[in-house]
């Protein structure tokens, strides 16, 4: 798929997803058109494309064809409708919300379409039913050639093999779309000689001998290896079981993961009047307030605007208590409400809020190939020339045999070692080496999601568990983002306080640092004049900068503005409190000072990664005294903190980290693997630096986050990723093991190289079975483990 893409002209950034079977593009429209492009790929790769246009809101309706051409030219409606597409059964109103909403949009005789699940869930269950109708008729024609030719029956031979041929026959055409056309057309578009092509090969071989030789026995001709008509209809229905069973699990899997399907299908829906009505939740608008009962799951982001509850988010953040929740608070998609009911106006629309988010973030993972993949891709592309080759050697060393060992003669020679041939291609399965890691790592992802971590990077989920060091910033992260001011001290007597807090006010105002907005918050309390800046900006890890009339005026921390060993400020930096210091002209006017307290899991999160022999850092801005009162209080050596530290000296320290070696248990040299643990406040140098960034943050920073993880359940959620993470790796290490192992030893037993025991070419199809099931069971394990650990949290 990625070779047919990449070969067409303006075609770019193609992400093909293996387990949930989709493959995403964009289409250069200087150099092509998606109207070109579309039918292009349709017949080359033989699946169906269709066009999706981000940014905006679908509506599926049922309507009728009139209707919908009436809509197309309706002046009314044109604003805000972005396009209508037929979609089957359905048309597809692509529209702007921002514009128009949904209720307005919609026509008087048109009814909306069943709610279509997630898109990949949708294929993976459609690819089910397609594969299980196949399953079903090629063994409702399978099993009378079976019992025709190995069961006692009065049937006369020649009865026996014109039936098996046409039943055959029947079966071979079940395996032209499910095999061959797949592995020609990835052979003659793609150059590649695709993992179908084994059973191509053996089933033809197979169908073809079996013809041949009905043929000539009807023709007169004595042959020792008569027709096994069987042997091909038996391999096609074996291995399509196998995809069966395979598809099956990896659709409840998919499923069971999906964070998608928090999202509640209705709501209530508050009226002018002051009363309810139930509604699709597809059919809200921006502005609408929606009603929130009792023990139910909250539709989609809004704000509180009446009433009180307390609300479990433990399926999107982990928090195992619930969380209260009053006028002004903001509810998040896909939790659950407790035994209160509120009001909410909604801030997003369903199939755009949180859970959509945390979804596109799950996806965007697989979509991207971890180095591990690499080396089964390699592996694969070698293995079918070297099963093919395999196969041709084990025919010419049974001809041999047959014709000099056991005396055969020529033609039974050659019926025996194409029985042997077609056992190795069709028992050989390189399968499970496809599901090896892309099935595990979209299991882990969507385990660790519905645990509050959000993982955006396949890299993250591979290498994670190799962590040798941890770098926590210390605001906001180890501390909790809440700060409290315990003191003002006005440091010129000849300044007026009024206008200084008013300076200060007017400096902090809007910024997003954990301080700004605790000094902010604080100052909300006093009556200030409105203060005019200009030329305003803020400085990483420092502070803010900006002129009021004619002068310079500056807040952020002492040791940026020389002011360190002030006789005022030295008292305050002794006691650990971090201090924002106001200069105008660069003369120490105000200095407020705030304290912050540890997360309550810090210490255990700390305790646990030092337990697994993790070593553990502290870079802040902050200056030392408080940087080394937290690392005292959490047991981590002064050596192994860092202040004073703009962001770029963070990502200094993050790479000279990695410059040098760790000791693993072994006492062996390797590469350190660096976690960077912020709150996105200034860390965009420090997360690129660290092997794997992750951020502190909540449901609606997961799209904005340039870090690999974001973790929504806190600090704890370090320790949940380290454990996906482990558990993932040790499942990809034993499904390449488990696929290395099985197709050795199953090639072996084909090739008839245990003298008394071998596979029967009638029997390799249950190689699909075989050797997809550990690695499919293996994965979905993770399942199991992640719904305990969901449990343990409710």
């Amino acid at each position: 798929m990625t070779n047919v893409l990449n070969d067409i002209p303006g075609v770019t950034k193609p992400q093909v997803t293996f387990v949930s079977g989709t493959a995403k593009f964009e289409v250069n429209s200087d150099i092509t058109s998606v109207d070109q492009v579309l039918p292009l790929i349709e017949k080359r790769t033989g699946f169906k494309c269709s066009r999706v246009v981000e940014g905006y809101q679908h509506l599926d309706v049922h309507m009728s064809t009139d209707l919908a051409k009436q809509m197309e030219r309706d002046n009314t409606c044109s604003e805000g409708l972005i396009s209508l597409d037929c979609m089957g059964k359905a048309y597809r109103i692509t529209y702007d919300p921002y514009i128009i909403g949904a209720r307005d949009l919609l026509p008087e005789n048109a009814r909306l379409a069943p709610p279509s699940p997630d898109s990949s869930i949708l294929e993976g269950r459609r690819r089910l039913v397609r594969t299980a109708w196949y399953t079903a008729i090629a063994a409702a024609f399978t099993i009378p050639v079976v019992v025709l030719n190995w069961a006692p029956n009065p049937v006369p031979r020649q009865t026996r093999d014109i039936v098996s041929l046409i039943l055959a026959t029947v079966v071979q055409a079940i395996g032209v779309p499910e095999f061959y056309v797949g592995a020609m057309k990835s052979l003659i578009f793609s150059k590649v000689i695709e993992m179908d092509m084994l059973v191509v090969i053996s089933i033809t071989a197979a169908y073809v001998y079996s013809v041949v030789a009905f043929g000539l026995t009807e023709a007169g001709v004595q042959l020792e290896q008569l027709a096994f008509f069987e042997t091909s209809t038996l391999l096609i229905t074996l291995v399509l079981l196998g995809r069966l069973l395979a598809a099956y699990a990896r659709e409840r899997a998919v499923r069971a993961v999906s964070v998608r399907s928090l999202q509640a299908e209705e709501t209530l829906l508050l009226t002018e009047g002051g009363g309810t009505t139930s509604i699709d939740a597809r059919l809200l608008q921006f502005g609408d307030i929606i009603v929130i009962k009792a023990h139910s799951r909250i539709v989609t982001d809004g704000t509180v605007t009446f009433g009180t509850s307390a609300v479990d988010e433990s399926m999107l953040t982990g928090e195992s208590l619930p969380v209260g929740k009053k006028k002004g608070d903001n509810l998040i998609a896909g939790t659950l409400n407790g035994k209160g009911v509120l009001h909410a106006r909604i801030n997003r629309l369903p199939g755009a809020n949180s859970v959509n988010d945390i979804a596109r973030s799950v996806e965007q993972a697989l979509e991207a190939k971890p180095r591990i993949q690499d080396l089964a891709d390699k592996i694969a592309s070698w293995f079918v020339p070297a099963v093919v080759a395999i196969a041709g050697v084990v025919f010419a060393v049974w001809i041999g045999v047959a014709l000099r060992i056991r005396g055969q003669s020529p033609g039974g020679a050659i019926g025996t070692a194409v029985t042997y041939a077609i056992a190795v291609l069709a028992v050989s399965c390189p399968c499970a080496l496809g599901l090896a890691v892309p099935m595990v790592l979209v299991i882990a992802g969507g385990v660790a999601a519905r645990a509050g971590v959000v993982i955006k990077s396949a890299e993250a989920t591979e290498r994670s568990c190799k962590a040798t060091d941890v770098v926590f910033d210390k605001t906001g992260t180890l501390t909790t983002g809440d700060l409290t001011v315990v003191s003002d001290q006005v440091l010129d007597i000849g300044v007026d306080p009024n206008e200084a807090y008013a300076i200060l006010q007017a400096l902090v105002k809007d910024d997003n640092h954990p301080v700004s907005r605790a000094v902010a918050t604080h100052l909300t309390g006093k009556t200030l004049q409105h203060i005019e800046l200009s030329e305003k900006r803020s400085i990483p890890g420092a502070g803010i900068e900006a002129k009021h009339s004619g002068q310079t005026v500056c807040a952020g921390n002492p040791h940026w503005l020389n002011q360190s060993t002030h006789p005022a400020i030295t008292p305050l930096l002794s006691q650990g409190l971090t201090t924002l210091l106001l200069t105008i002209n660069h003369h120490p006017i105000l200095a407020t000072s705030l304290t912050s307290t540890l997360r309550p899991e810090a210490h255990s999160v700390i305790a646990a990664l030092q337990a697994r022999g993790i070593t553990c850092h502290i870079a802040s801005g902050d200056h030392s005294l408080a940087v080394s009162q937290i690392a005292t209080a959490l047991s981590i050596p002064p050596s192994n903190t860092l202040s004073h530290a703009t962001p770029q000296q963070k990502q200094a320290y993050i790479s000279a980290l990695q410059s040098t070696s760790a000791e693993n248990d072994k006492k062996k040299a390797e590469k350190r693997t660096i976690l960077f643990v912020g709150d996105g406040t200034n860390d965009a140098p420090a997360l690129a630096a660290s092997t794997i960034g992750l951020q502190l943050g909540t449901t609606s920073s997961v799209a904005g986050s340039v870090a690999d993880v974001v973790l929504l359940s806190g600090l704890s959620g370090v320790l949940t990723l380290l454990e996906v993470s482990g558990r993932a790796r040790r499942r990809i290490m034993f499904n390449f093991a488990w696929a290395g192992v099985y197709n050795v030893f199953a090639i072996l037993l084909a090739a008839g190289a245990f003298v008394r025991v071998r596979i029967e070419p009638a029997y390799a199809g249950l190689g699909e079975i075989v050797s997809v099931g550990p690695v499919v069971a293996a994965a979905v394990s993770m399942v199991v483990w992640g719904g305990r650990r969901e449990a343990g949290w409710r």
